[in-house]
């Protein structure tokens, strides 16, 4: 029984400890290897493999083979590390985002709901300006891109927002004017608020986005989670990141 994954050094290391002549052809150093090792996994010679073991051979042909393999096992940076706290919080800023855009398109437009529908505005301006801060940190092209994108759609629709009292700055964050809201049109804000194609419905489906590219690259490549109707990104089969930082703690 040949052992594979061994080269000619460690043929020649098992050769050593078990007796055999290095000079032998490498068919008998295979073939050193096959009864030494065929004894073990037969169990014939329970005392041979008793000796092999109690002399260290099994043990420094084991390190031999395992150590190299180990050599090329990928060290986690603390840059590494910075990126992946940078990544999560990007996931939480735009999930956030996310949420709350959801819940003010889940708000009936009317009159009698200006007040309601004006704090939530205020939380999407806050969490909007919470990606903005968090994605620009990172050092991922994906959550860069998307964080771009969103930028942009906001920026055509610069004329309407103002309408409803949110400004869009130089530096691409939002402030929000309530009084001016509360002139507000509510034509304007069933244009801007209602329905997947509306602006909100977009900035729900760029913000599950960016927090897609942000969670995909923390598992490496292997998000399994979907778009919905809605274009939210649902994330019950993805990994926990709150676990993944947890283990640099």
């Amino acid at each position: 029984m040949a052992i594979t994954g061994l080269n000619s050094n460690d043929y020649n290391i098992f050769n050593s400890l078990t007796g055999a002549s290095s000079s032998k052809k490498s068919s008998d150093s295979t073939s050193a290897l096959s009864g030494a090792f065929g004894s073990m996994v037969s169990g014939s010679s329970a005392l041979g493999d008793y000796s092999l073991i109690q002399s260290g051979a099994y043990k420094k042909l084991l390190n031999a083979y395992y150590g190299r393999n180990n050599n090329s096992t990928k060290t986690v940076t603390e840059e590494d590390k910075a990126e992946m706290i940078k990544l999560n919080t990007a996931n939480s800023d735009a999930s956030a985002l996310n949420s709350s855009v959801s819940k003010l398109m889940g708000i009936n437009i009317s009159e009698d709901n200006r007040e309601n529908l004006k704090e939530s505005l205020k939380s999407v301006v806050e969490n909007y300006n919470s990606v903005i801060d968090s994605a620009s940190e990172v050092d991922t092209t994906s959550v860069l891109r998307q964080a771009l994108w969103m930028t942009q759609g906001t920026a055509a629709n610069a004329g309407m927002l103002e309408d409803l009292g949110v400004s869009v700055g130089e530096n691409n964050k939002l402030t929000f004017d309530e009084e001016k809201f509360h002139k507000a049109d509510l034509s304007t804000m069933k244009s801007m608020f209602s329905g997947n194609t509306s602006f909100m419905g977009r900035l729900a489906s760029r913000s599950s986005q960016i927090a897609s590219a942000a969670q995909n690259s923390l598992s490496g490549g292997r998000n399994t989670g979907v778009y919905n109707g809605r274009g939210s990104f649902d994330r019950n089969s993805t990994p926990d990141t709150k676990s993944i930082i947890d283990t640099f703690s």
